[in-house]
């Protein structure tokens, strides 16, 4: 890594030092507005060359080196039109060209990317959000998508957990399916990648530098995402990287932060004292069981993380190409001990311009290595006996650690920090080429594009569990090795012909024309040893395994597409968009493999009216737009249609008979798994009504909408009847699920003077879930989903028609006059008797509330005031509710009661601190009382920086500092209200509060 960022300084002080010539001298002068302000960071380039400079914080600049004779130079400066002026320079003389800029009304369109394509923000029929690097979270963000956490109203970024480089899960207007994928598209610089979990990383988009990113656009309706079909259901999100600039000079750009990270709050388990207490209380006969210590685990397996992150990028252009190179390096502890992250990344795009820019060809490729170590989970703080001690010297067959050695007790979690090495790498490469040619000479407006492009995955997930951490005490082997690879292909060809023309003063047309091919390839071998020789070899010691496990899964899927789109604008008043592409993919089987997704949309801008002239008194922008379109999801798995079998291994054989010598003869099995042949698409039909708005001559502006989703032929894992099937679960299709929402999206530049500016971003949505419809599900009846911790199979949400998805299903509890819940061995005195039978049992459970927010907000503030930025980001919701699964699996009296692990010995578990309240002796798992109102609002990020005044050789210059998860202000008992989308707080990786220090410099 070291090497890499040596030659890429090299190579850019090569370009900026270069100064040849003969006979030179200096230009000087100043660049300014019409108004005569002037123009920071306004390019002065010598034309025919990569020769240029930067103007000042009072628009002036310095040339030196400038070839002695005549010579033209360009300023150029975003938003403005370029300016070529020519001079007469003589040698070992200054002389002064000034320029006044004028803004220029093609290059102030803001253009919006939307699929295969892009187009004038003023003709996007479709609900369209564009988020550039200026509005950007701060922090130290490792996977792209948290860079538009609570930027984007409908677009929910919900972090699993708090771990470095941890995914999330996002949904765009909620969830539009319920076993298949909820998560969007992400298509980078034209290239939809995969985006599905693997075993040698914690999220699949921590290759991608940040700092590489120049724009996010989510596409969110059917008129914007009906172009990808079969991969448009829960929107899209294009990812646009920073590209060099034809006719720009060279630049450098390095920008580095050093964090630290700790958390904020402690999981309310009870201290040694108070264990102590509740033990002498309620299990006096359990005393001898108690240790002499007092141990907090929490504190032994936290840590105040540190870490760093460089990011250097040279970019520049001639006249008719632009490059850009990167490179990057991240290294992030986690507040867990043992858990880290790693990425060192490197991109490069290079552009170019042919035959007087009648070809065009775009070339991105990028690639990173991530290194995670993944620690082995808190759940065994919580639970572990505080009075007992971290180490015990005299027990040897555990490392030294104290342990109960016995496969019931918990694992002492500090041993397993400590000796468990569980590690992962990634080599992730994307690529692709575009190729654009005009064929105007032909037919005027019509242009033909290639996108060749590949994304290789390979690494592995290495995991090594000594004889002293594993063995026979607590398992039914000594000693683990298991190494687990992969590899994994996307290779992707698109071609389209582009028509784009004015058919007279009043009407222009674009047409696109294109088809797909994308091919999927994965591999997963793996090897696992069980019953070491030796611990000596760690993770190299696969040999010193007495029994091994050797697989390999191979997966294949492949989609060919059609597709065409129609822009029509009439007069900048009125504009149409139709959209179809027919998909067809091998994950269905051959009378499902086709589908069929249209789209068609209409815009009207009301202020091209020519009886609207009152109206231009009020609005500077006011757009309706109305959308319809057919999307569908894929996102099952390969080979679901069709039968399988699954082979067992040496752990799972079949005895036919003995040997000669009496000895059993084994066989492996082969099992059949549960399919259905006739498995068929999910289709989400959608509906869009929007306004676009617009005041104060753009200062203010924003965009009101209401979307309603329908999904059909849900695709979902159910129950099926003994016999009917190889398995007593298959896929199948089997319902439908709709989405309502309303979107106010509000942009406002409060504040614009020479020294100060103050621009304010907020947004907020409502989104409502029910389920339509089940097949062969009757009446009330539904389908127990949500999983816990705590007793055997229980589940505390229901997918039941009418309802929310996963609503809790729980019974409701009895309170006392000051609000605790009643607390009685007899349920009828703890629980309302719903249908008055006498009894309490499952008819007895109500649905109660469910985990989705009603309302997201977020809200954005940028404010400069001369060299100083302060942003900051606050977000919320409202009306998501978490089950407490870590209260409701701890918090009853009987854990102390013991477990009798033989010599009657006992170990006891910790307790959790709302028994205190609750006073239950015997667990309570389908309480109401743990279903929490999660409402929060949430200080994301505040980031305060200076700018210092540029410098000869140096065009800026920052410091800055960032808090990152500062505050959260929520009723929630729990550590932290967000807990994924699924609503069951359970122990996770707890996230932590952190401090950036950072400067960035370009030149």
């Amino acid at each position: 890594m070291k090497n890499i960022l040596r030659l890429v300084v090299a190579f850019a002080a090569a370009l900026l030092l270069v100064q040849q010539g003969y006979a030179q001298g200096t230009v000087q002068g100043q660049a300014i507005d019409e108004n005569g302000e002037a123009l920071i960071g306004a390019t002065i380039l010598l034309v025919g060359s990569s020769r240029g400079t930067a103007t000042d914080f009072d628009g002036n600049y310095v040339l030196e080196n400038v070839p002695a004779g005549e010579q033209q130079l360009r300023a150029s400066y975003t938003g403005y039109g370029d300016l070529t002026k020519t001079i007469t320079v003589k040698d070992g003389e200054t002389v002064t060209l000034d320029f006044q800029l004028g803004e220029d009304a093609e290059v102030l369109e803001e253009v919006v990317v939307i699929g295969y394509g892009s187009v004038r923000k003023e003709d996007a029929t479709g609900v369209v959000a564009k988020i550039d690097d200026k509005n950007f979270n701060r922090g130290a963000i490792v996977s792209p998508e948290q860079l538009l956490t609570g930027k984007v109203a409908g677009v929910q970024i919900a972090p699993g957990d708090g771990s470095p480089g941890g995914g999330s899960a996002i949904r765009i207007r909620g969830g539009t399916s319920i076993n298949a994928s909820n998560e969007p598209l992400f298509v980078i610089d034209g290239m939809p990648i995969d985006n599905e979990g693997f075993a040698g990383g914690r999220n699949p988009l921590n290759f991608l530098n940040p700092s590489d990113i120049e724009s996010f656009t989510v596409l969110k309706d059917a008129s914007a995402t009906a172009i990808y079909g079969s991969r448009g259901a829960n929107g899209v999100i294009i990812i646009t990287t920073k590209k060099g600039q034809a006719g720009s000079r060279p630049r450098v750009n390095y920008d580095g932060y050093y964090t630290v990270n700790e958390i904020r709050g402690e999981p309310a388990m009870l201290d040694a004292d108070n264990f102590r207490d509740v033990v002498t209380f309620f299990a006096p006969s359990r005393l001898n069981a108690l240790g002499n210590n007092n141990t907090n685990w929490f504190d032994e397996m936290l840590r105040q993380a540190q870490g760093q992150n460089h990011s250097l990028s040279v970019s520049g252009g001639g006249q008719d190409f632009g490059y850009r190179i990167s490179a990057g390096y991240q290294q992030l502890e986690g507040i867990i001990l043992g858990s880290e992250t790693e990425r060192a990344s490197f991109s490069l795009n290079y552009n170019h311009r042919f035959f007087d820019d009648k070809l065009k060809i775009n070339t991105n490729l990028r690639g990173a290595r991530t290194r995670d170590a993944f620690d082995p989970g808190i759940g065994a703080a919580w639970d572990f006996d505080p009075t007992q001690p971290v180490l015990d010297p005299d027990n040897e067959a555990f490392g030294g650690f104290f342990s109960y050695g016995n496969g019931l007790a918990p694992r002492n979690p500090v041993s397993a920090v400590e000796q468990r090495v569980d590690e992962g790498q990634s080599f992730r490469t994307i690529g692709n080429m575009e190729i654009e040619y005009s064929l105007g000479d032909l037919v005027e407006g019509l242009s033909v594009k290639t996108n060749l492009g590949f994304d290789v995955n390979q690494g592995d997930r290495n995991t090594f569990e000594p004889t002293t951490y594993t063995n026979t005490q607590v398992a039914n082997f000594n000693g683990l090795v298991k190494i687990e690879n992969y590899t994994r292909t996307n290779y992707l060809f698109d071609a389209y012909l582009n028509y784009d023309k004015s058919l007279n003063d009043r009407n222009n047309l674009k047409l696109t024309l294109g088809y797909s091919y994308q091919d999927f390839y994965e591999q997963y071998p793996l090897f696992e040893g069980q019953n070491l020789s030796t611990d000596q070899f760690g993770i190299n010691g696969p040999a010193q395994a007495e029994d091994v496990f050797p697989s390999n899964s191979v997966f294949e899927n492949r989609l060919i597409s059609f597709w065409g789109r129609a822009i029509y604008n009439f007069d900048e008043r009125y504009v149409l968009t139709a959209t179809l592409r027919r998909d067809g993919s091998t994950r269905f089987g051959p009378e499902s493999r086709w589908g069929l997704f249209p789209s068609a949309a209409v815009a009207w801008r009301v202020l091209q009216e020519d009886w609207a002239g009152s109206l231009n008194n009020i609005f500077s922008d006011l757009k309706l737009r109305v959308s319809y379109g057919i999307t569908g999801n894929q996102e099952i798995g390969d080979y679901r249609y069709l039968p399988q079998y699954a082979f067992s291994d040496q752990r799972a054989r079949y005895q036919i008979g003995t040997d000669a010598d009496g000895n059993p003869i084994f066989i492996n099995t082969a099992r059949p798994n549960a399919y259905d042949p006739g498995l068929q698409w999910e289709e989400t039909a959608s509906l869009n009504v929007g306004l676009e708005f617009g005041f104060a001559n753009g200062r203010i502006n924003g965009a009101l909408e209401y979307y309603t989703q329908n999904t059909d032929q849900l695709l979902f894992e159910v129950n099926v009847p003994a016999g009917t099937n190889l398995s007593d679960r298959v896929l199948t299709n089997i319902g439908e699920l709709q989405n309502q929402g309303v979107e106010l999206t509000l942009n406002a530049n409060l504040l614009k003077t020479s020294d100060m500016s103050w621009d304010l971003t907020g947004n907020i949505a409502y989104n409502r879930n029910e389920v339509l419809g089940l097949s062969n599900i009757a009446g009330d009846a539904g389908i127990l989903r949500g999983g816990i911790a705590g007793g055997v199979g229980n589940n505390v949400q229901i997918l039941r028609v009418g309802q929310a998805v996963d609503a809790f299903y729980v019974y409701e509890h009895i309170l006392n006059d000051d609000g605790t819940p009643v607390s009685d061995e007899d349920d009828l005195m703890m629980y309302v008797d719903q249908n008055g039978d006498g009894q309490i049992n499952e008819l007895d459970r109500r649905i109660f509330q469910n985990p989705a927010p009603d309302i997201l907000y977020g809200l954005t503030s940028n404010f400069q005031f001369k060299g100083f930025d302060l942003a900051m980001t606050i977000r919320g919701a409202v009306g998501n509710y978490v089950y407490n699964n870590n209260a409701s699996n701890r918090g009853y009296y009987q854990r102390v009661q013991g477990v009798n692990i033989g010599n009657d010995q006992f170990f006891l578990n910790n307790v959790h601190e709302s028994v205190l309240e609750t006073q239950f002796v015997a667990p309570q798992y389908f309480s109401d009382y743990y279903v929490e109102d999660a409402s929060f609002m949430r200080l994301d990020n505040v980031t305060l920086g200076y700018t210092l005044l540029p410098k000869r050789g140096i065009s800026s210059l920052r410091f800055y500092v960032t808090g990152q998860n500062l505050l959260v202000f929520t009723k929630y008992s729990g550590l932290d209200p967000e807990v994924g989308v699924g609503g069951i707080d359970n122990a996770p990786f707890p996230r932590p509060m952190g401090f950036i220090f950072g400067a960035s410099l370009g030149l």
